[in-house]
């Protein structure tokens, strides 16, 4: 599909996709990772709410259909979403500065090569004769370049490339949005498409400078996760071996009190006290209620 075969895995693209794909090793193989993750609340939060609405389209195919869906949830609404039937452009934009603004596929071509692209995923996930993360960043730019949608288009595809992530082994994907990430380098966006759209066209096509800022994009993704993960690592080597105990406890639990910490640590009543002042001080912990009704939670 669209000079796929072009590809030319260099060692700069090789280096990328090794670096990613070693936090993903990381991820599933380590435990620290998993009780790290237990630390973080928010990005924990964050990331199994987002699961939640991934898991159940995970064993799916990637259909028409379910990118209509997805389309309509992105936007709030109910249902799916009907493919344009109007010529559009896509604008990259921060903020209110705008890059530039692409020109995209005529509505005719859009069913046809969206159920293409949808075949040519599905299958060659499938068969992995090519490496998960050069198939999301294909689906990306293709995906795009169609702009299916009268909008939404930005929002629809960032979901979609977790969806493939996820499909894909890569775990860790939902926790860290691709929003943030994907606006802060909308020049480099606008660039990386507008110069892999001119090579299809012309003929001659070229993925260098797209697959570099697909996978810049994703490295910057499990960066955000993994400064986060031993930056709270490191913080907990600090703790006193009693305050690094009660951090545990909230591996499995999710609110204490104070009765029940010292229950499952055996410990002073006066001392872990004391370590739970500590704690929600130094913004480990976070206090909620008064008097006997008092418990904590992981901030």
């Amino acid at each position: 599909m669209l000079g796929i075969n072009k590809i030319k895995i260099g060692s700069a693209l090789l280096l990328q996709v090794t670096d990613i794909d070693e936090f993903k090793g990381l991820w599933r193989g380590l435990d620290r990772h998993t009780t790290g993750l237990q630390l973080l609340g928010d990005v924990a939060d964050y990331g199994a709410n987002f699961k939640q609405v991934l898991g159940p389209l995970e064993e799916h195919l990637i259909t028409i259909d379910m990118i209509r869906a997805v389309n309509a949830s992105q936007l709030g609404q109910n249902g799916v979403s009907d493919l344009k039937t109007t010529p559009n452009q896509l604008p990259i934009s921060h903020g209110d500065k705008v890059y530039g603004t692409l020109d995209t596929a005529e509505p005719e071509q859009v069913e046809p090569v969206l159920r293409k692209l949808c075949e040519w995923t599905n299958d060659t996930l499938a068969r992995r004769d090519l490496h998960p993360l050069l198939v999301a960043a294909v689906f990306a730019a293709v995906f795009l370049q169609l702009a299916p949608f009268d909008t939404g288009n930005l929002r629809s595809v960032r979901f979609l490339i977790l969806l493939i992530l996820l499909k894909s082994g890569y775990t860790y994907a939902p926790y860290v949005s691709l929003t943030p990430i994907m606006e802060g380098r909308a020049e480099a966006l606008y660039g990386a498409l507008k110069a892999n759209q001119e090579s299809l066209e012309a003929g001659q096509p070229d993925w260098d400078v797209w697959l570099a800022f697909f996978l810049g994009m994703l490295q910057a993704q499990k960066d955000i996760l993994y400064d986060r993960l031993y930056a709270k690592e490191t913080e907990l080597r600090g703790l006193s071996a009693l305050s690094s105990r009660i951090m545990a406890l909230f591996k499995d639990h999710k609110r204490l009190q104070m009765k029940e910490i010292i229950k499952l640590t055996n410990g002073r009543r006066a001392t872990i006290k004391l370590r739970l002042q500590e704690l929600v001080e130094g913004g480990y912990l976070v206090r909620h209620g008064a008097g006997r009704g008092t418990w904590y939670a992981l901030v």
